[in-house]
């Protein structure tokens, strides 16, 4: 009896633990200016030199806004730049970009679109690491 409850309990975990789970979410945010750049998501304060990455985001709204230091004479000045409550689902990619202007961009794509390989599969387009 001890050796079949052994058994099943060996059985169950590793079903569980074999079965994916949902994918969390990832925010990737790159700096191409080259003012001191702050992140600030939920009320946490990142500092930015080239590129963040945050994985195991949850699904929800998460508050990110981003904040640009410059040297003006011998003060500094702190701008707001960006903005944004959004919704984030699990699965997603979200990508930030500064670029040199301080402009932001961002976009989001389904990280279910990538194969194991990091591969974008799309019948019209095909690219990615070959």
């Amino acid at each position: 009896m001890k050796q079949i409850f052994t058994l099943i309990a060996v059985m169950f975990s590793i079903t569980s633990f074999a079965a994916p789970g949902p994918k969390n979410a990832k925010i990737s945010i790159s700096n191409n200016d080259r003012s001191n750049i702050q992140v600030k998501i939920d009320g946490k304060m990142y500092d930015l030199n080239n590129t963040f990455v945050m994985d195991n985001v949850r699904a929800g709204r998460h508050a990110i806004t981003i904040y640009k230091t410059e040297n003006v004479g011998f003060r500094k000045r702190t701008t707001q730049i960006y903005n944004n409550t959004m919704f984030v689902s699990n699965g997603q990619f979200i990508s930030i970009d500064i670029n040199r202007f301080g402009k932001v961009i961002s976009k989001t794509t389904d990280m279910n679109k990538f194969d194991r390989d990091d591969r974008y599969d799309n019948r019209n387009n095909n690219y990615g690491r070959h």
